[in-house]
């Protein structure tokens, strides 16, 4: 284990300095307006990326496996959105978001990814 953890950190950088990236900009995150209106899948996947933002700032920004998760994340939610009617949440002469509807149950257990 401690290979691996060594091996780890040459790429991701100290889990510490990535935990406390990571949480400065989540915590930004859910201090955004729109936070709230936020489905479970968009919330999880930004908060995924923050992590995935916090190895590339913490440790070897040019692991370009980090790059591969961000996008990978993104395309989650763009593969949720296409398969159902869940957005756009907001209509051209709305001027607040409504709430979003969940990704229907037959996505999530038919088109997981998996990602680091």
């Amino acid at each position: 284990m401690a290979d691996i953890l060594t091996e780890r950190e040459k790429t991701h950088g100290s889990y510490d300095d990535v935990a406390s990236m990571a949480q400065a900009l989540k915590g930004d995150m859910r201090g955004g307006k729109n936070w709230k209106h936020l489905d479970d899948m968009q919330r999880e996947t930004l908060e995924m990326l923050a992590s995935k933002i916090g190895r590339i700032l913490s440790g070897n920004p040019h692991e370009v496996d980090h790059w591969r998760d961000i996008a990978g994340y993104a395309q989650l939610i763009v593969n949720a959105y296409s398969v159902c009617e869940c957005g756009p949440t907001r209509r051209p002469d709305d001027s607040s978001p409504a709430s979003p509807s969940p990704a229907p149950a037959s996505y999530a257990s038919t088109s997981r990814a998996t990602l680091p």
